[in-house]
């Protein structure tokens, strides 16, 4: 398993955009192989596959400005089980967002959804997602979906994830 992280690649880099994807969920990946574009404001550059596998989960979504360590992607085998890795997403989204200066400091919203797009959703689908601390973007994403999200897609990432029955 690997789980594709936003790597300190100067000394002086807290932050990246990621970029393109260039897999798509479920897709095999051979070690070596460029996963998903990521933009800094010095270099952009790919991260790729250490080990063959398959694009299990994109966590974050194209255009996410998210902070070194944070996990982007995980690659595993069909049959492996996927750690969780949005407590640690957001301890280190909380953490950057602290170590900011309280002029550049955004304010915080609850959910991991500050460091994604906007997504379109309906009212019943934010309060669902606000009220199971889920990010409407980890939705969108796992679901592919473009259009406006419904209290039923929410439904469904809550009962894929195991949160429903």
């Amino acid at each position: 398993m690997q789980l594709l992280r936003i790597p300190k690649a100067s000394e002086n880099l807290e932050t990246a955009t990621v970029g393109r994807w260039l897999k798509a969920e479920g897709d095999n990946v051979a070690a070596g192989e460029p996963i998903v574009e990521i933009l800094t404001d010095k270099a952009d550059f790919a991260l790729e596959a250490e080990e063959p596998g398959r694009l299990r989960r994109i966590v974050a979504v194209e255009k996410s400005t998210v902070p070194v360590g944070y996990v982007v992607g995980i690659i595993a085998a069909e049959d492996e089980h996927l750690p969780d890795v949005d407590a640690e997403n957001l301890a280190l989204v909380t953490a950057s967002a602290a170590a900011k200066p309280a002029d550049q400091a955004k304010p915080a919203r609850t959910g991991p959804s500050y460091m994604s797009r906007k997504i379109a959703a309906t009212p019943a689908a934010r309060r669902l997602a606000k009220e199971h601390g889920v990010d409407l973007a980890a939705v969108a994403a796992e679901l592919r979906k473009t259009a406006a999200l419904s209290a039923d897609d929410v439904t469904e990432y809550l009962r894929r994830r195991g949160f429903i029955l």
